[in-house]
Order: C-alpha cells, then sequence, then structure tokens
C-alpha cells in the first residue's frame, strides 16, 4: 500500500503538467494541475500516517525523511499552484507556469525521496531545469533573461561537479549505488578521492542554494511573478540541505567539506542580513532573508546538526511561501505605517532594561525547555540554542526598546515561550528520525560565535544614532550594487499588458 501511495504522490505533478499542456482554455488546464497536485498531497499525507503509525515495512519505499519533505513539497506546490489560478487568470503565460510548475514539482519529489544516486543526480539536474524554463515566465522582461541567464549558468557551473561525482560513485560501486551505502563506497576509495568528491557535492549544494560565491543569481529573479517567487524560496534552494544530508556519508567524514559547508554559510548569513537592512522593496527583503536562512542552514548542516537543518527547512518553506504570497498586504502595511508619525528615541536606560530583561526571558525559557523537553545535550545542540538565542535577544529587546509597557512584556514572554518550547521539541523530534552519520568531522560548534557577533554588532550599529547614518551610507551603495540587477533598456522588450502585469508592477 505504502509503495502504490509513493508512486501515486510522484506521479500525480507530472499528469498534472501533461493536463496544463493539453487541456483548453489554459485556466482550465491549471485548474486541472491543481486538483491534480491536490490529489498528490492527500496521497503523501497518507503514505506519511501510515508510516508513523507503523502501518508499513521499515524497508519500505521512503524513509522519515522522505516522507517529511514529500508531503512539504506536495502541498506548497499545490497550495501556490491554487494561489496561481486567480492571481495569473487570464494572463498569456498561464500555461507556461501551470506546465514547468507541475514539472519543478515532480523533479523535486522525485529528488527528496531518491534512494540511489543516479535517481538523485537525474533529478537534480531535472529540477534546475525546471527552474530556469520556469524562471523565463515573462522572458520577454531583460529583468527576466537577465535573472534566467544567472541562474542558468550558475546551475551549469555547479551542477557539473555533482555529475562528476555521481559518475565517479557509480563506477566505484560497479553501478547506481544506493545512497545508505555511500560509506561502503567511499571506504574503498583513496583517501584523497573521497575528499574531492565530498568537495564536489558540496560545489553543487551551495550553487542551488544561493551560497556564496553562488549568491548573486537568486536576486536575480526578482522579476519573476509571485508564484514563482514562492515555489523558488519556499523549496527549490533548500535542496541544498537535502543533498548534503543524502550524501552525508560522503561529505560528514571530510573535515574539510564540512568547513567549507559552515564557512560559506556564515559568510552568506552575514551578507544577506547586510544587504537585507538596506532593501526597501518588499521582495528584495524576502530575497535576502531568504539567503540568510539558507546560510544559517547551511551552518547547521557543516556543523553535523542534519536534525536542526531539516527542521529549518521545514519551518523556512511553510514561512516564505506565506510571505511571498502575502507580499501585496506587506506593501500596503508597509505604505501605512509610513505615514504613522515617528517614534521619540529610546533613552539609554529603556535601551538598556529591553536587553536585561529579552535576555532573562529568552535564556530562561530555552534552559527551562531544553532541561524538560529534551535533557540529552551535546556541543552542537548547545551551540546552536546559543546561537538562536543570540538572535531571539536582539528581536525582543528590539521589540521592548520601541514600546516596554507590562503588556509588551507579558505578550513577549508568551511568544518566546511558545516559539522556544516549540523549537526545542520539533528539533527533538527531527534528531529521532536523522541521526547525524557516524564519523561526522565538524569544525567546533563554537565558531557560532563569530558570525552571532556580527549579526548582533550590524543589528546595534544599525539602530544606534551614532553609528546609523555612517553605516547606511557606508552599505547603502554597495549592498545595492551587489544586488542589482539591470534596467530595461530604451529599445529592449517590453512585457505583455495581462490582467497579472498590473499586479506584478504594484509589487
Amino acid at each position: 500500500m505504502e509503495l502504490v501511495l509513493i508512486v501515486v504522490a510522484l506521479a500525480t505533478p507530472w499528469v498534472g503538467a501533461i493536463l496544463a499542456a493539453a487541456l483548453r482554455p489554459a485556466d482550465l488546464g491549471a485548474r486541472a494541475a491543481t486538483w491534480t497536485g491536490g490529489i498528490g498531497t492527500v496521497a503523501a499525507v497518507t503514505a506519511g500516517l501510515a508510516a508513523a503509525l507503523g502501518l508499513t515495512s521499515p524497508d519500505g519505499p521512503a524513509d522519515a525523511l522522505a516522507h517529511v519533505m514529500l508531503i512539504l513539497v506536495l502541498g506548497l506546490s499545490a497550495l501556490i499552484q491554487a494561489y496561481a489560478l486567480r492571481y495569473l487568470r487570464g494572463d498569456l503565460r498561464q500555461r507556461w507556469f501551470a506546465v514547468w510548475a507541475g514539472a519543478l514539482t515532480g523533479s523535486t519529489a522525485v529528488l527528496v525521496t531518491a534512494q540511489t544516486v543516479v535517481v538523485f543526480t537525474l533529478a537534480w539536474v531535472a529540477a534546475g531545469l525546471s527552474l530556469v524554463l520556469l524562471l523565463a515566465t515573462y522572458r520577454s522582461l531583460p529583468q527576466a533573461r537577465q535573472g534566467v541567464r544567472r541562474a542558468a549558468w550558475s546551475f551549469a557551473i555547479a551542477d557539473t561537479p555533482l555529475v562528476i561525482a555521481a559518475v565517479v560513485l557509480v563506477i566505484a560501486a560497479g553501478g547506481d549505488a544506493r545512497l545508505d551505502d555511500l560509506a561502503t563506497v567511499a571506504a574503498a576509495l583513496p583517501d584523497t578521492t573521497a575528499v574531492i568528491l565530498a568537495l564536489l557535492v558540496v560545489i553543487a549544494a551551495l550553487g542551488r542554494s544561493a551560497q556564496m560565491p553562488f549568491h548573486r543569481w537568486l536576486p536575480a529573479t526578482l522579476s519573476a511573478p509571485t508564484p514563482v517567487s514562492a515555489l523558488l524560496h519556499a523549496g527549490v534552494v533548500n535542496a541544498g540541505a537535502i543533498l548534503l544530508i543524502r550524501f552525508s556519508p560522503l561529505v560528514a567524514p571530510a573535515a574539510v567539506a564540512m568547513a567549507v559547508v559552515f564557512t560559506a554559510g556564515a559568510a552568506t548569513l552575514v551578507y544577506a542580513t547586510v544587504v537585507r537592512l538596506v532593501k526597501t522593496d518588499v521582495k528584495g527583503r524576502l530575497v535576502h532573508s531568504t539567503a540568510g536562512q539558507m546560510g544559517f542552514m547551511m551552518m547547521a548542516v557543516g556543523l553535523g546538526a542534519f536534525a536542526a537543518a531539516v527542521f529549518h527547512l521545514v519551518a523556512h518553506g511553510l514561512y516564505k511561501s506565506t510571505l511571498f504570497l502575502s507580499a501585496g498586504t506587506g506593501v500596503a502595511a508597509g505604505a501605512e505605517k509610513r505615514a504613522w508619525p515617528s517614534p521619540p528615541p529610546a533613552s539609554v536606560t529603556s535601551t538598556a532594561a529591553a536587553i536585561l530583561i529579552g535576555s532573562a526571558l529568552t535564556i530562561g525559557v530555552l534552559l527551562v525547555g531544553k532541561a524538560v523537553i529534551a535533557p540529552a545535550t551535546t556541543p552542537v545542540s548547545l551551540a546552536l540554542l546559543a546561537f538562536l538565542a543570540c538572535t531571539a535577544i536582539v528581536a525582543v529587546a528590539a521589540g521592548l526598546r520601541r514600546r516596554m509597557s507590562l503588556r509588551t512584556v507579558a505578550a513577549s514572554s508568551a511568544v518566546v515561550a511558545v516559539l522556544g518550547l516549540s523549537y526545542i521539541a520539533a528539533v527533538g523530534w527531527f534528531e529521532q528520525l536523522i541521526p547525524t552519520p557516524t564519523g561526522t568531522q565538524a569544525p567546533s560548534p563554537w565558531l557560532l560565535v563569530i558570525p552571532a557577533a556580527l549579526l548582533i554588532a550590524i543589528e546595534l550599529m544599525s539602530r544606534s544614532p551614532r553609528f546609523a547614518p555612517a553605516l547606511s551610507s557606508a552599505l547603502y551603495a554597495r549592498a545595492l550594487a551587489a544586488s542589482a540587477v539591470p534596467t530595461p533598456d530604451p529599445g529592449g522588450a517590453t512585457r505583455p499588458r495581462t490582467p497579472s502585469l498590473t499586479k506584478e508592477v504594484a509589487r
């Protein structure tokens, strides 16, 4: 039964893409694709529940990670395609979106459930190609063409090492190797060769997740319509972590590869945070927020905290899809807030009180939650908890600094308690599903102190009356230049005048 449900779940996105291409009018095909995606989501949820309740064999066609990711991929895709029905109704490119959204979903679904090197690599390449074609939804726009070019070149450069590594692994194994057996295959290779293969896999992961030095393709996709952005940011960029987790028997024992993953993630996190501070548009902020979140996820993978990385992957997908689909509401809310009077600057006393209260609330909740919910500790879990505490303290203190009252303190306490305890419980549950591979050679988890200190310093300087103007002047031009995309040339093609054009320009 589980096998039948998995096959149905994997087949429905491709069936939806075929229906979207064949049916007339385009809106009918898009609706058929959306309903088909809903059927696939139901099948994936049913298979996951059956596995969780122990109604299936432990040696079934999908493990716990595959079930979780399949539900996430199909569920978010069905939701976003349902949103796109209204968003792109009457648009000349509605059929294009429906077809390639189905292909992207199908490729990603195969990727997260793949059990062998060849199947995973083929699905990886197919997902990248589908994304590039999806980004070409409005290829008449010069900005869209620039985004397609950057993404295509980044994927071509970063995916080639993965293909090379897959070919070597298949040759070494004498056939298509199972991902679970990669440790055995790597052990039969010379140590230098195994490390090189691990680094090749890391390059592919960094490229797909827009990590340094492949970080420039993601901001270039800003001109994509909102449903495309939601699919991209909620799911596709997470594939880098999936790649590293699936190939962890090969990557985790290579200390150099793990150090590269951690360093790239930390650098991208700090860079994206700086750029986000000076971006004025909603989608620009969301894009660099995604890059920063992917940087944190890569840091967790580099430390060997694969369970924490998967939890952040799931949470980011749900959170970012919501933000992109409500981007229009965010624009309206931002416009309304700009009309509000500026609050008076906070005094030194209120700032110090906000920091003390925020620190006491956050640290107290996390310590109690760790002791009660997940008493088992490791250096990695403690370091990640400390990093989380630092960022939470900054957020809580910033809110209390704007408005200090008994009501805001009580509300902050409730929010910190709910989120902190939920985080600890969720990560503990994922740790049971995704154990850390034996022989993992991760860098010291306390290196998290460096990016945490940089983020706190940047946040405090951006809010300080003494440093804020100088910081903005120094970073604004550089950050915008680093993430800018070309503007249309006078003789360039223009986008078709369609109902969705007005909404896209408004965004």
